[in-house]
């Protein structure tokens, strides 16, 4: 009984502290802002994507290398595997890359979709610039 009135205080006591996160509404969204949403998120993607793939790469070429070789630091000529592990986890970490370039590819699709379907750039004020003007009176 102790134990079950102990975590119901800490769950209670963690909901008062907990935070969810907010997703952007989409139906009140102006297509600019859904626009500049979609961009961001594409250029986060392609980033990480890029990342993963050129890490993956530099960690299969860093395996081999230590696999012909011969080991990191003794010559034994039994056990020539030792780099092995190092190509197969960059394998896997080059495949990863695939889906962040796919997600990459889709935000780039829905924001040339708001950007056709909107009038992107323009504002409630679409002369937005500095000037001096001068006023002469007659």
């Amino acid at each position: 009984m102790k134990l079950q009135l102990l975590i119901l205080l800490f769950v209670l006591g963690s909901i008062n502290i907990s935070r969810a996160q907010v997703i952007p509404d989409e139906e009140n969204s102006s297509p600019q802002e859904l626009y500049d949403f979609h961009i961001q998120k594409k250029k986060a993607n392609n980033l990480a994507g890029w990342l993963t793939l050129t890490g993956g790469v530099a960690m299969i070429v860093g395996g081999l290398g230590i696999n012909l070789s011969g080991g990191i630091v003794d010559n034994d000529s039994t056990n020539n595997n030792k780099g092995l592990w190092l190509s197969y986890l960059g394998g896997a970490t080059t495949v990863a890359s695939i889906p962040l370039f796919i997600a990459s590819g889709k935000h780039k699709s829905k924001a040339k979709i708001q950007l056709e379907n909107g009038a992107v750039g323009y504002t409630s004020n679409p002369y937005n610039y500095s000037a001096v003007s001068l006023v002469i009176s007659f």
